[in-house]
């Protein structure tokens, strides 16, 4: 088994809009770095860091070992009124303790998969509310990076924001990724209404191949939920409890996916498909950072490759059951006045 510290600290790769969309919740329970601002035409105006890391202890004869690392950063370049250039990166790496061969295969799950991608964003912001923009993002998802073009990972996408009254507003996006769990490789078009209601409490995105939602009954309530594409969900409910400290039930169905070197069609992936359940805390801290610490059961997990991210009619090597223990921490900071 190879899991060092120093997996979960370099830097490489970039965090971007349309290939997921998250919702990252903050003192009020939800950022307004995600989708939400973007509908709102918002821009983000600080530097962002994230680090994650995510425990399994596994179980003997049943499921390995696994250690996930993920690390990623956000730095504007230059902000003016009408325009933003800001730079990102990503950086990876999921450990197995053992290897997992796969029924019915030669194949066994490599012990060090890895994940790095480097960007770049513009946005400008146009007459009467409207907002074009524009981001690509060069990488490797692989057992060994960047070990030759078929495991490098691109990706480009273009978004355009259109006022609708005085605060909804249709948006219009444009994506390729060469790995995506959906559509790979096919230019995607997407579009979704951002709206709000009275007084707030119910806001969010709706449209293709993404929902998007935040309901906020009270202050101290907040509910969130997101879909995108198939096999990729997200839900949670938090309330304030002491101060800026929220509690939080969540539940996260998604899939991580790695281009494999020497595998014999180009069109596979190795994908790793997961369900979570998890409760936990978080809160800001002072000086811009943050900490958020959790717990919960990981489920209905499998790895299989395939040329999507669905595992009908292709063998899989299915894990039973484990518990889990997760820990980021944040740090945000301003541009200099």
């Amino acid at each position: 088994m190879r899991i060092s510290w120093t997996a979960g600290i370099l830097l490489s790769g970039a965090v971007i809009l349309f290939s997921s969309l998250p919702i990252r919740a903050d003192d009020r329970g939800v950022d307004r770095e995600g989708p939400l601002m973007i509908g709102e035409g918002g821009i983000p105006a600080v530097n962002l860091l994230d680090y994650q890391l995510w425990d399994s202890p596994g179980q003997a004869g049943g499921t390995p070992t696994l250690l996930d690392q993920r690390e990623s950063g956000r730095f504007i370049v230059s902000r003016t009124a009408s325009d933003t250039w800001a730079v990102n990166e990503r950086f990876s790496h999921l450990g197995v303790g053992e290897p997992i061969a796969i029924p019915q295969t030669d194949f066994s799950v490599p012990q060090d998969l890895w994940s790095m991608e480097a960007g770049a964003a513009y946005n400008h912001h146009l007459a009467n509310g409207r907002d074009f923009g524009l981001n690509l993002g060069v990488g490797s998802d692989s057992d060994h990076p960047f070990y030759s073009i078929h495991e490098t990972v691109f990706r480009a996408g273009a978004n355009y924001r259109i006022p609708s009254g005085e605060e909804n507003a249709w948006l219009f996006f444009l994506n390729y990724s060469n790995n995506r769990h959906f559509f790979n490789n096919v230019p995607l078009p997407g579009f979704g209404y951002f709206f709000k209601t009275d007084e707030d409490k119910l806001q969010g995105i709706v449209g293709f191949p993404f929902v998007s939602l935040l309901y906020r009954p009270t202050p101290d309530w907040n509910a969130v939920f997101s879909i995108f594409g198939p096999r990729n969900v997200n839900a949670e409910i938090n309330r304030k409890i002491i101060g800026p400290v929220r509690a939080y039930a969540a539940f996260q169905w998604n899939a991580q996916e790695w281009l494999i070197a020497d595998r014999q069609d180009y069109s596979d992936r190795l994908v790793f498909d997961k369900k979570r359940a998890a409760l936990g805390l978080r809160s800001p801290l002072p000086h811009g950072f943050g900490v958020d610490v959790s717990g919960g059961r990981q489920f209905d997990q499998r790895f299989f490759v395939n040329n999507s991210s669905s595992y009908n009619d292709v063998p899989t090597a299915g894990l039973r059951p484990t518990w889990f223990v997760q820990t980021r921490l944040s740090y945000r900071f301003a541009l200099p006045s």
